[in-house]
């Protein structure tokens, strides 16, 4: 593998020496969350890994994710700051659309991308208790992952190598940070066409015009289910058990199997089936099976809401979770393709999630 050469970047004072510190005191922290408690990003701490545990990558994205149709099964992470979202799958038939700037694809592996905010790639060795890991790590221009992407037992070595070396960078270029992202800037109610957004609901087609309409009405997505409260949306309340909780188990004890979608301003990731092993830890909520692992920090998450609208389909309904910025964090639907109406099984657990709310 061609040898990466470093460039000498300025690293914040005493950086290495307080990651060590943490990592000493609380083992068990995420990288992020390490991140978050130094003030700086992920990606930082990524680059300060010895030389050849982490790798640049070139700014080819597009074509690295076509490439990892040849490697097999890989495991695949898509996360926000309160869900974590894990599939384990083989890459088929990867497409790029919108002049480049957006990526699909469907099958084992479902994901959108969107590479307007992809800024960085790495290949990054780590050292973890069950062994060496390997994986592809991408970054937008704040620091902040988008994507990863691991190597697993059933990932063919030889061309997962070849795949690496075709698109290891020459030279790991400077990175000056930029801050943060900014977070969503909430629609003042006063300020939406409320009349467009309720016609252009009833209206609907189709689930993926969804977006566009909420642009036309000027409102953001819960801003929206707020002023249609009643009619096409309804607030669910917690009460004596999570909403999350609530739900995973009537899934699982009704063998009902769904669509779960978490993503960030890079991607959105899918998982389409049922789960079984079901847990809590903590604040987190987990699904642990095998192909699909599932971490919800439901403390981080302060508003959920069950969404009716109408399509050519019938309706569809889904449950969506908001964090405390009002940022879409996980949307779960019933198991559906285009052109087939919503299962009733779905309906009648998303029917009982309501009445116990």
């Amino acid at each position: 593998m061609q040898q990466a050469i470093a460039d000498s970047v300025s690293v914040p004072d005493n950086l290495p020496a307080r990651w060590e510190a943490i990592r000493q005191q609380e083992p068990n922290l995420r990288i992020r969350q390490v991140a978050d408690r130094l003030g700086v990003s992920e990606m930082e701490l990524v680059r300060l890994r010895e030389r050849d545990a982490v790798v640049p990558l070139v700014n080819e994205f597009s074509q690295i994710l076509g490439a990892l149709e040849q490697v097999g099964p890989v495991m695949i992470l898509a996360r926000n700051n309160e869900v974590v979202h894990e599939v384990t799958g083989c890459f088929r038939d990867f497409t790029i659309g919108g002049s480049g700037a957006m990526g699909l694809a469907v099958g084992e592996i479902d994901i959108r991308v969107f590479f307007k905010h992809w800024a960085w790639g790495y290949r990054v060795l780590e050292q973890v208790r069950s062994g060496l890991r390997e994986s592809l790590q991408f970054f937008d221009q704040y620091g902040t992952a988008i994507h990863k992407i691991y190597r697993v037992d059933t990932t063919d070595a030889d061309a997962w190598e070849k795949m690496v070396e075709r698109f290891t960078a020459a030279r790991q270029e400077a990175f000056k940070p930029v801050g943060r992202r900014e977070t969503l800037q909430r629609s003042s109610p006063e300020t939406v066409d409320v009349d467009a957004l309720r016609t252009g609901w009833e209206k609907l087609k189709d689930v993926h015009h969804f977006g566009a309409l909420l642009k036309r009405a000027g409102a953001d997505r819960l801003t929206a289910l707020e002023l249609v409260r009643g009619e096409w949306a309804t607030e669910l309340q917690s009460g004596d058990q999570n909403v999350l909780d609530r739900l995973l188990g009537l899934l699982r004890d009704n063998q009902c199997p769904a669509m779960f979608f978490v993503g960030n301003p890079g991607i959105v990731q899918i998982f389409t089936g049922g789960v079984t092993n079901v847990r809590r830890t903590g604040p987190w909520m987990n699904v642990l099976d095998s192909g699909f692992n599932l971490h919800a920090n439901t403390d981080g998450i302060k508003r959920w809401w069950l969404v009716r609208r109408p399509s050519t389909d019938g309706l569809i309904t889904s449950v969506e979770a908001f964090n405390g910025d009002g940022e879409l964090v996980l949307t779960v639907f019933g198991e559906r393709k285009p052109g087939i109406p919503e299962s009733e099984l779905w309906r009648e657990q998303v029917a009982t999630l309501e009445a116990l709310s």
